[in-house]
């Protein structure tokens, strides 16, 4: 319960007027490596229905976030998207604050619309 509490005083503190930049998808279909690292920020129930292929699912809202995010490499670049691009935006900063390279790649509907694939299977959560 700390940790949500925590996780929620970051997201407000950094505040809309420094929500990250959104990555056009076309940008992130041409610049994305087999070796980055996509992630679904929305809840579990919202990734089931479907997800970018290959991406892991890290619950933005979930009270382990930042415990997750500690674990991730410092070594990967990281793209994050949610349903609209506001979580992502949110996450992105803290994995910027974590020291991590990460950009927000915005919607999930617009990636699909620029040539993103869906799946709806649960890939393995290991980032490594």
């Amino acid at each position: 319960m700390l940790m949500w509490i925590r996780l929620l005083k970051r997201l407000y503190q950094t505040g809309p007027h420094t929500t990250t930049e959104v990555l056009r998808p076309e940008v992130f279909l041409q610049r994305r490596r087999p070796d980055d690292v996509v992630i679904d920020v929305r809840t579990p129930e919202e990734f089931a229905q479907g997800h970018l292929k290959g991406a892991i699912n890290l619950d933005v809202q979930a009270p382990d976030f930042l415990q997750k995010v500690a674990a991730l490499s410092p070594e990967k670049t990281y793209y994050l998207y949610c349903r609209s691009g506001n979580r992502s935006g949110y996450a992105v900063q803290l994995l910027r604050q974590q020291g991590l390279k990460a950009y927000n790649i915005g919607g999930l509907q617009e990636l699909v619309q620029a040539g993103a694939e869906i799946e709806r299977r649960t890939p393995s959560l290991t980032t490594s």
